[in-house]
């Protein structure tokens, strides 16, 4: 009778939480400007800290190469590469620039690439908004906007987090696309991939999403698989744009072989690149770990003059009790939230986006594994969303006990152990 028992209740809560009133709503505009005004007040007020530590170029970071932006001055390897971040910070710095009588320059600068990374923390909250209960949708904003990759490169003026917001606009996007079909939105979601590709052209991995999420829900349909093929195309215009407009008319010719063109630097990468099992395991740490939370609160492992990085131990995440005890609860809900006796019995609708998520991450992971494996940090906070939205499904939809407390003492464990790293430095 017991067992009877238990899995009446189990079955009554999964069918609580497929019927609760606010699963899928949309989250207060109130709390999206709150959330996104916190996160430009944390960003911005960070990259002073960043700044004064000389800890901007951290893990590879080119921030002294978009440092000139606040003068005006384009470094041409930048604008080859990055166009859309050049574009970007060239007219803030012209309509800020009667603000420059009060504040420094370089500050403005860090002030976009601040509002960009909380822009990415509204598009993070429609995300979740769009496939979890509204009411852990606040929690899983906090922990994507203080999750390390995300903070880190919002406070530092570098291309990185523009990619990253990118990511994260066409997520939320297709997310609520998937759920309502529409031309509009479809025709949204190829403008932000072609933003996004112009700013990082691997961004075209993110065509995967689409393409995974429509065969595990539709199967192989011509009629459903139509729009995806002509939504890809915004990729190779991209690449036409960025290699034929900008690179041979905005752009001197490049000397080095690393910053020539995109075939010139991918060729370069993969010349000197030394493949190892250590060096797989190094990426590993820093793509499924690190990005999420600092080891250590220095970066000081194979520094030079530009900067270090984290030492590849994950064991050092148990110097400290904070973030020790961030990664035996983050470790206890996701396992728990695949136990049998917790696990969401029914994840038929979820099963294609998580696929898709996973798909897009690891794709990108195993691109960059080959292409730059030591500096695999810098190029995490594209994957951050997928990685927590997956986490966020599969817990969201458990029988977790306590779950919104669980949420809370995740997030400050998070804030604490990512902001000891901000001002340690």
């Amino acid at each position: 009778m017991k067992h009877v028992s238990a899995e009446a209740a189990r079955a009554a809560s999964h069918r609580q939480y497929a019927c609760e009133p606010d699963a899928g709503r949309p989250t207060s505009r109130l709390v999206l400007a709150l959330a996104t005004g916190a996160a430009f007040a944390l960003y911005w007020s960070s990259s002073f800290i960043l700044e004064a530590g000389n800890a901007t170029t951290l893990f590879g970071a080119d921030a002294h190469l978009y440092a000139p932006l606040a003068e005006g001055n384009v470094s041409d390897r930048v604008l080859r590469f990055h166009p859309l971040t050049i574009a970007m910070a060239l007219a803030w710095m012209n309509i800020l620039k009667p603000l420059t009588i009060w504040i420094a320059p370089l500050h403005l600068l860090k002030a976009m690439f601040a509002a960009v990374g909380a822009i990415g923390v509204w598009a993070a909250m429609s995300a979740f908004a769009a496939i979890i209960p509204r009411r852990y949708v606040m929690l899983f904003g906090i922990v994507y906007a203080t999750s390390f990759a995300v903070w880190y490169f919002s406070s530092i003026e570098e291309s990185k987090i523009v990619t990253g917001t990118l990511s994260a606009l066409y997520i939320a996007s297709y997310l609520h696309l998937r759920k309502s079909w529409t031309p509009r939105g479809a025709v949204l979601l190829t403008g932000i991939l072609l933003l996004a590709c112009l700013n990082e052209i691997v961004s075209g991995f993110l065509i995967i999403i689409p393409i995974i999420d429509t065969l595990v829900q539709r199967g192989w349909a011509l009629r459903h698989g139509l729009w995806i093929a002509v939504h890809a195309l915004a990729g190779p215009i991209a690449l036409i744009i960025l290699e034929v407009v900008v690179n041979e008319r905005l752009t001197t010719i490049g000397t080095q072989a690393e910053g020539t063109s995109h075939l010139s630097m991918l060729v370069f990468y993969l010349s000197k690149n030394v493949y190892s099992a250590t060096t797989f395991y190094i990426f590993l740490v820093n793509w499924l770990f690190f990005s999420l939370a600092a080891p250590t609160p220095i970066a000081d492992h194979w520094a030079d003059d530009y900067g270090g990085y984290f030492e590849p131990a994950l064991a050092n995440y148990f110097s400290s009790p904070v973030s020790g005890g961030l990664v035996v609860l983050l470790g206890a809900m996701i396992v728990a939230s695949l136990l049998p006796r917790y696990r969401a019995e029914n994840t038929d609708g979820s099963a294609g986006i998580l696929l898709a998520l996973s798909a897009y991450t690891v794709l990108r992971g195993a691109f960059f594994a080959i292409f730059n494996p030591g500096e695999a940090l810098i190029f995490t906070s594209a994957v951050t969303l997928a990685h927590l939205l997956t986490i966020g499904v599969l817990f969201a939809a458990s029988t977790v006990p306590a779950k919104r407390p669980l949420l809370v003492v995740l997030a400050g464990l998070l804030f604490i152990t990512n902001g000891a790293f901000i001002i340690g430095q």
